[in-house]
């Protein structure tokens, strides 16, 4: 398994998604910071950290996961690579762990990116009231947002092997950001999958007076039920030559 993941990091090296995913990290932070200097919207790091982790969360990482997603798992397919790989002796299930870990490292990657970005932008446009605790704090409640989100994007795995091309994850991930935005604020919030994530690492769930492990377990039911189906699927399907 370690020598696909090596596989997927080399792959990555010369894939222009992942330039695609790193510039889409970057947006949220860039256009807090146009907010905060055209408009004056906030000036202080702990507002613009808040509001790049809640826009991030909550509507741009939807959209960039889906497509992460579609790549990952459509493009051996699309590049009729998969008969290939599967020659190699290891198990479709060690094959799927990989692109779920891969999955998981590209999170990461993009997580620092946005924190790192939004301290630049911050420092550029000259805000008040930085500290270190501040910044980690900030990092840690984005990386466990995205972490959580992450959990529920099991289902479209299953979408990406069935339907491999990419059009299908860039219409779910625009639709999810959307009924994203509709949801947030709303009683039910805490029961949608793609919002709670985010409800849930910033504290805001307590404002919904809904037990914080219901919220839990609709994300582990949502990626258990995603891993399930895309592992049937998967081991079960012939791969076209």
């Amino acid at each position: 398994m370690l020598t696909f993941i090596e596989m997927e990091f080399l792959k990555l090296k010369r894939s222009k998604i992942f330039l695609l995913s790193l510039m889409g990290a970057i947006l949220p932070p860039f256009l807090m910071f146009i907010a905060v200097t055209a408009f004056g919207e906030g000036n202080t790091f702990e507002l613009l950290f808040t509001n790049v982790n809640m826009y991030t969360s909550a509507m741009f990482a939807v959209l960039i996961f889906a497509i992460i997603i579609s790549y990952l798992f459509g493009r051996e397919y699309n590049e009729h690579t998969l008969k290939t790989m599967l020659t190699i002796p290891v198990s479709r299930a060690k094959f799927l762990a990989s692109k779920y870990i891969m999955f998981l490292v590209w999170i990461v990657i993009l997580t620092v990116v946005t924190s790192f970005s939004t301290l630049v932008f911050g420092l550029i446009a000259g805000l008040d009231g930085f500290s270190l605790k501040l910044f980690i704090d900030s990092f840690a409640q984005l990386l466990y947002a995205n972490v959580l989100l992450f959990l529920t994007f099991s289902p479209f795995v299953f979408i990406s092997l069935f339907i491999t091309n990419m059009v299908p994850a860039m219409v779910g991930g625009a639709g999810l950001a959307l009924v994203n935005l509709m949801v947030y604020g709303q009683n039910w919030a805490p029961f949608v999958p793609w919002v709670c994530p985010y409800l849930i690492a910033s504290g805001e769930i307590a404002k919904y007076g809904t037990s914080i492990t219901v919220s839990y377990g609709i994300i582990l039911a949502t990626f258990l039920i995603g891993m399930v189906i895309s592992y049937m699927y998967f081991t079960k399907k012939d791969v076209a030559l």
